[in-house]
């Protein structure tokens, strides 16, 4: 049970080099933003304020860019379920509806009974290079922690 007094929920997020880049890159092109911003308001002119107002439009489309494909992307394995959160959607799974879940490129992938398959971006380093075995194994480790359901 957690603080709430719900069933506990093991979430994990992207983690490593991507992380830091979904908060660096919106950082610097915002700064960016702010320094055209005060540029303008020590000496207003029309192309400085056009110039400002670009990065400022660069800054917020970056920013939400970083947001969708990284910082929201999250895996949840709860008693009830699997919600798993990539950039394209969020997909619902029961526990009972998985048949198997491996590591694959992109993520855990959770496999159904008739075939198809659901990937977790979050388990995922995008591709940074890095070993996703801990995380696997964490993931492997709640998911036969529950006597109900332990799919391998």
């Amino acid at each position: 049970m957690d603080d709430q007094g719900g069933d506990s929920v093991s979430v994990w997020r992207v983690e490593g080099p991507a992380l830091v880049a979904a908060y660096v890159i919106p950082a610097v092109v915002g700064v960016r933003a702010v320094i055209g911003w005060g540029g303008w308001a020590s000496s207003p002119a029309a192309e400085t304020a056009r110039s400002a107002g670009l990065w400022t439009g660069l800054a917020v489309g970056v920013g939400l860019f970083f947001w969708w494909a990284i910082l929201r992307v999250r895996l949840e394995v709860g008693s009830d379920g699997i919600v798993a959160v990539n950039p394209w959607g969020t997909h619902r799974l029961l526990r009972d509806e998985v048949a198997s879940v491996r590591l694959g490129a992109w993520g855990a992938q959770f496999h159904h009974g008739d075939g198809f398959k659901t990937t977790a971006y979050a388990l995922s380093e995008l591709a940074a290079g890095t070993s996703q075995d801990r995380r696997f194994a964490e993931l492997l480790a709640v998911l036969e922690a529950d006597p109900d359901s332990s799919p391998r």
